[in-house]
């Protein structure tokens, strides 16, 4: 029942209500029914109940809704707009994907524009009521790789779930690309004597919460011998980071810049899987997956990105995708309602704050990213800023969701995003927008523009 008809039909109770009221008044009072207590029993008193009421509830409404918290992450807590002081600018060197549509960013973009890329019922995970559960996984993922490098470290013995033998397997084709990009650039050794040199990047690697320790420490591992099959020589800094949700990503940016000590790279990583039977079961035994009668619910995905972020200054001579401006986050006070008026306020202000002191008008922001799934409260909040915000893009044509093409990516969400989103960038040459959204609380945006050298001086 919509909720037209809902306030509608207490209207009517309201007003029977009083009709029945104001009848039972007459029949026990003595007095001669007159036609201006008729207008008063029937019109005056039933008009002023409704309009009480109505104003009492859309008080309650107003007071009570979900208020967006005004103190955005990018420097201390304020009741203003949220302001960037952290470093202005980070460059985006490399970025590498691995999803259910492929490896090749430009080839995800145009399955998820396209619409080639979306959820598919799976006949081999089943819903409590026998019906094929809706996901989108990588088809022709192959873990061999990674099994014989479990028996080649003696680790064979290990169970892995499901979900985290397969987030394992997207890795290689996420980071090998950003890695040889980064040997490319190494310079030769000034001697074959010389000592083995590190590469000059740092190593943040997002996963699931919900990964245990051995897991864990076993991903750390994986991740150093994909690397040491690239680059022999010494092993950067690689550290692993258990994670709710893909905003967190925002948050090792944000870390990263303020770190006036850190001279090296960042090298940005995450990946998870939701596909994994155990997880589809305990999933569906909770009635918290998608289906007809619980469009809020869970769509299973997978994915990895990888991301390479430099200083302006440590980025000269470097191929260059993107430079994005520092990363803005805050919290909502709770979840978008699935009924009633969506509260887009936090969002908004976000996105606005992403625009500020920026030289490119508003208008040359040619698209938005976003990590949101087919949650229809997340389509909605992103649309509705958008229009707000961004009256001139198409909140359907122009927004780039991948969640709704590729299932719920977990903490690889927000970083898959930022390598799709920088990958546009370059190839339009115009401004790009990313919203992180898919978290029921967490809101998080940045902006990234092309890059533009600066001219040779002599």
């Amino acid at each position: 029942m919509s909720g037209r008809i809902r306030v509608a039909l207490v209207f009517l109770a309201l007003l029977a209500l009083c009709w029945v009221g104001a009848v039972l008044w007459w029949q026990s009072s003595p007095q001669i029914v007159t036609a201006s207590d008729l207008l008063t029993g029937l019109v005056l008193v039933p008009s002023g109940v409704c309009l009480a009421v109505g104003l009492a509830w859309f008080g309650w409404r107003r007071f009570s809704a979900p208020a967006a918290a005004r103190t955005p992450i990018a420097t201390a807590p304020t009741d203003e707009a949220p302001k960037i002081t952290a470093p202005p600018e980070v460059l985006v060197l490399a970025a590498g994907v691995s999803t259910a549509g492929g490896d090749a960013a430009g080839a995800v973009i145009e399955g998820i524009t396209g619409g080639e890329l979306m959820p598919e019922p799976e006949s081999e995970f089943l819903d409590l009521d026998g019906l094929p559960v809706r996901m989108r996984r990588a088809a022709d993922l192959s873990v061999d790789e990674l099994l014989d490098w479990l028996a080649a470290e003696g680790a064979d013995a290990v169970v892995l779930p499901s979900a985290v033998l397969r987030a394992l397997a997207l890795v290689p084709a996420a980071l090998q690309p950003v890695i040889e990009q980064v040997v490319a650039a190494m310079p030769e050794p000034v001697s074959r004597h010389a000592a083995p040199r590190a590469l000059p990047i740092v190593v943040r690697a997002l996963v699931s919460r919900n990964w245990s320790e051995p897991h864990q420490a076993l991903a750390t591992r994986w991740i150093e011998h994909l690397i040491a099959r690239v680059w022999p020589e010494s092993l950067p800094s690689v550290r692993l980071i258990a994670a709710d949700d893909g905003s967190t990503a925002l948050s090792e940016i944000r870390a990263w810049q303020a770190d006036a000590a850190q001279i090296r790279n960042l090298l940005l990583l995450a990946v998870d899987s939701h596909i994994d039977e155990a997880v589809i079961e305990r999933s569906a035994t909770e009635r918290s997956l998608f289906a007809y009668d619980n469009p809020e619910g869970l769509v299973p995905g997978e994915a990895a990105a990888a991301v390479l972020l430099a200083r302006p200054e440590t980025g000269n001579g470097w191929p260059v995708l993107a430079r994005l401006r520092a990363p803005l986050s805050a919290q909502r006070d709770a979840p978008p309602r699935a009924t009633g008026r969506l509260d887009t306020a936090l969002l908004e202000s976000l996105l606005s704050a992403a625009l500020d002191g920026v030289a490119t008008p508003v208008d040359a922001v040619a698209a938005v990213f976003s990590d949101g799934d087919v949650r229809p409260t997340r389509a909605v909040e992103i649309a509705a800023a958008m229009n707000n915000v961004l009256p001139h893009l198409d909140p359907v044509a122009d927004r780039v969701g991948l969640g709704a093409a590729l299932g719920d990516l977990g903490v690889a969400g927000t970083t898959l995003a930022l390598a799709l989103a920088a990958a546009h960038t370059e190839q339009t040459q115009k401004p790009t927008l990313l919203a992180a959204l898919a978290d029921p609380l967490s809101r998080g945006v940045l902006l990234l523009q092309a890059y533009e050298p600066e001219p040779a001086t002599s």
